[in-house]
């Protein structure tokens, strides 16, 4: 029987600009999980190089990779139409109950950088 988790915390970004300069700097001490770009904009999505046991520490440790950026790395951060912190849970039988909390200083934290919040459950796969 599968049990209820927390799996990660992925950033997921979207823009009409580029974010090349963005993408780099991050990718210094996260893992870049997609970069793509064509004629009309550039997606990437993103997820902390750490093994975080909780969204509230996930969501900090890119927090803190964000505001490390370099000067045109923010720049490009501010022209993106998307920068949200998507958390990803997979689905379970147990238990009955589950939760996981962002604190009020986090959530201040993602407010002041411009992102949001996105949940992802995975359900059970069938044998």
């Amino acid at each position: 029987m599968a049990d209820i988790q927390f799996l990660n915390v992925d950033l997921e970004l979207e823009s009409q600009h580029d974010i090349s300069a963005l993408v780099a700097d991050l990718d210094k001490s996260a893992i870049v999980l997609h970069y793509d770009k064509d004629e009309t904009r550039q997606l990437a999505r993103i997820e902390a190089n750490v093994d975080s046991p909780s969204p509230d520490k996930a969501i900090n440790e890119l927090c803190e990779l964000i505001e490390s950026c370099s000067k045109a790395g923010l720049k490009q951060w501010l022209s993106c139409s998307r920068r949200t912190f998507d958390l990803g849970f997979s689905s379970g039988h147990s238990p009955k109950c589950f939760n996981e909390a962002i604190s009020a200083d986090t959530l201040l934290r993602i407010s002041a950088i411009g992102a949001g919040i996105e949940i992802t459950l995975y359900g059970l796969e069938q044998d």
